[in-house]
């Protein structure tokens, strides 16, 4: 099973042309949530391949304007007529590179639980981790 994987290493370590797998420390980790990662994929830039795991860029703006997708596709719960998928769409099958099973076009309580899980993820990392000395990735593996 793939797992999401939310990392940090030093800012100037990725500056360096052999980073390793002892340089990066593990933030939050979690199994692969599809529209969560179609819009990792489509929002956030590659900055580095180490022993063939691609690593993708995190910076605060993209952490804060995440957290709020994440806070909103939570608040379609409430609504009388909740549209799970509205800010976090099911990625299109066919540019997407992981199998989505049919059961996860359906699944909204399910849904809504992860999407709870991220955000007290991401809102416990914005409150603590800092930017201007660490650098945070996101790979999946």
């Amino acid at each position: 099973m793939k797992f999401l994987h939310i990392v940090y290493c030093e800012k100037d370590a990725i500056n360096q042309l052999h980073l390793s797998d002892t340089q990066i420390s593990k933030v939050h980790q979690a199994p692969i949530e599809h529209a969560i990662v179609h819009w990792m994929r489509k929002n956030v830039v590659l900055p580095i391949e180490i022993n063939s795991i691609t690593y993708y860029d995190f910076p605060k703006d993209k952490v804060e304007l995440f957290y709020d997708i994440l806070t909103k596709a939570h608040a379609q719960q409430s609504q009388q007529s909740a549209r799970p998928w509205k800010y976090l769409p099911i990625p299109d099958e066919e540019e997407y590179p992981y199998k989505i099973a049919e059961y996860e076009k359906e699944y909204g309580t399910v849904y809504y639980d992860s999407l709870y899980k991220y955000i007290t993820a991401i809102g416990v990392i914005l409150q603590i981790f800092d930017f201007e000395t660490k650098r945070l990735l996101v790979c999946i593996k």
